[in-house]
């Protein structure tokens, strides 16, 4: 049964497989999460709104609770772990290995089903998205 490697940041990610443990690395699927890489300047209004302290008239500016990059990568975790899912249920990978950094690695392990967290065999955080597949090989052969 195949092993299913997602290495991936908050911006892109590939998905790529290996038959044996021994075997090579096939690239199945890339991913571009475009918004990843806006500003947010570029997407949010103009000015923050703005609020009235309780006392006196001095106004403020309303920070959001979450950055557009935090809200960004959930949504593309998100993403990724509906690719996983569907995997799983059609029966496409036995085991599953996830290369990310250590903060896209948290926020992608928080969208996963525990039907897919049963499958994971390891997880190594580094970025390798933009490293060669023979590269990324040598990383995660003991996990396969």
């Amino acid at each position: 049964m195949a092993t299913w490697i997602l290495v991936a940041d908050e911006g892109r990610a590939r998905l790529l497989e290996a038959e044996r443990a021994d075997g090579a690395l096939v690239e199945r699927q890339s991913f571009v999460h475009e918004e990843a890489r806006q500003h947010a300047r570029d997407v949010v209004a103009d000015r923050l709104p703005r609020a009235h302290e309780s006392v006196g008239g001095a106004r403020h500016a309303i920070e959001p609770r979450t950055d557009l990059e935090t809200v960004e990568a959930s949504r593309f975790a998100r993403e990724l772990a509906a690719v996983l899912e569907q995997g799983r249920t059609a029966g496409r990978y036995q085991g599953l290995v996830l290369v990310a950094p250590p903060r896209f690695l948290g926020v992608l392990r928080g969208t996963l089903s525990e039907g897919v967290l049963r499958h994971v065999t390891g997880s190594l955080d580094k970025d390798v998205t933009r490293d060669r597949i023979d590269a990324i090989a040598e990383r995660v052969r003991p996990m396969l």
